[in-house]
């Protein structure tokens, strides 16, 4: 795990770089519906739902795990029941780490008859396959977002082999006591 850095996301400060994304890059497109990446893109969904003045969102579901096995390429567990035909659609996710999930994404959204795929993350990693059309920062360290509080708490106890390990991990990135609290099961 020494060679394994973390960068520990502020909600301001994704709050920002969404923003920042939005102002420097997006403003002015016209998008007729949002599909986000769930669960991941959510939040971001939701953020530039609002900037680009209440745009629908749909989900679509991928996951790349089948039980604890991972598998070759994510897979569509969830469909979007909304017809695409002839719109302007933005895929949203919070990060392209690998670039696998957009790709899958992108794929079966081609077959929708949209007018237009545009692709958004504001986070993308430096050996991503995939390079959204909007991005606003590149991490070369796991990022670690607000709202992993529970899934960054599990995976540290796994990693560190003891919750104490864990917690010192947590507060050493960044997290807060009061944020752990809501966790840790004594």
């Amino acid at each position: 795990m020494s060679n394994i850095t973390f960068h520990k996301l502020s909600w301001l400060q994704m709050h920002r770089d969404c923003i920042e994304l939005y102002q420097n890059k997006v403003k002015g497109i016209k998008v007729d519906i949002i599909v986000s990446i769930v669960r991941g893109g959510a939040i971001v969904s939701r953020i530039f739902s609002g900037l680009l003045d209440a745009t629908p969102i749909t989900n679509i579901t991928l996951t790349s795990y089948k039980g604890i096995k991972k598998l070759s390429k994510p897979i569509i567990i969830e469909e979007p029941e909304t017809d695409f035909t002839g719109k302007t659609i933005l895929i949203v996710d919070e990060v392209s780490d690998t670039g696998a999930t957009f790709e899958v994404a992108l794929d079966y959204f081609k077959k929708k008859k949209a007018k237009k795929i545009y692709t958004l993350a504001p986070y993308i990693k430096p050996h991503t396959t995939f390079i959204p059309d909007f991005w606003q920062v590149s991490y070369d360290s796991w990022i670690v977002f607000p709202y992993e509080i529970r899934e960054t708490y599990d995976g540290f106890v796994k990693l560190l082999g003891s919750a104490k390990h864990a917690e010192g991990k947590m507060l050493e990135i960044g997290f807060h006591q009061w944020e752990l609290d809501a966790v840790i099961i004594e």
